[in-house]
């Protein structure tokens, strides 16, 4: 890879990776979250909490729908509407924007933390810090302490292909995570190999 990429440039295709390959999910997307909790992961890249409201925020109309379990939204009927907003032009542009703000105050120091130093395998590793940012950063200084060569996008994707369920989520969901990182692979070689 002979050009050079500024941080500026990396967020771009962070993002523009994450919204692509939709491996976090839609624009539209209002889903239980999957930490056992009682509220919603939304967007496409899957806020809850304080994350979902501040997005919220963004949003005309989204203090409608801040602060409420998964289960209120469900059995009053107002996931359609949720939905309906989030996908808005308004609502794409809020995500657009906290995917970025996240990128650019989470998730590149923290992979640049782990030692990352190669373009593809930052914009690669950026794609899995929705899952969790501390968690993604975590797994790759552990497996370079233990002699991977993390800058190496082959390996890394290996990596994450055969350890990531593991580590992340005590072996629960290997085949999404699996699925995740053939699709991040792909939209990494054809984008940036």
């Amino acid at each position: 890879m002979s050009k050079e990429y500024t941080q500026e440039d990396l967020i771009e295709l962070i993002a523009k990776a994450l919204v692509d390959t939709g491996v976090e999910g839609p624009y539209d997307a209002v889903t239980c979250t999957t930490s056992g909790g009682d509220y919603p992961s939304l967007g496409m890249s899957q806020w809850e909490g304080e994350r979902s409201d501040l997005l919220l925020s963004y949003i005309e109309g989204g203090e409608t729908f801040a602060g409420r379990a998964y289960s209120d939204l469900r059995n009053s009927g107002d996931i359609p509407a949720l939905k309906e907003l989030l996908d808005s032009a308004q609502g794409h542009a809020a995500q657009d924007l906290r995917l970025r703000e996240d990128i650019r105050d989470m998730y590149l120091p923290f992979l640049l933390e782990a030692g990352l130093t190669n373009a593809a395998c930052i914009v690669y590793a950026g794609v899995w810090c929705p899952t969790s940012h501390v968690v993604v950063r975590n797994f790759i200084r552990r497996r370079a302490e233990r002699g991977y060569d993390v800058n190496d996008l082959g390996v890394l994707n290996g990596l994450f292909f055969e350890q990531y369920a593991d580590a992340a989520y005590e072996g629960e969901y290997q085949a999404g995570t699996q699925n995740r990182a053939n699709a991040t692979m792909a939209w990494v070689m054809e984008n940036l190999a």
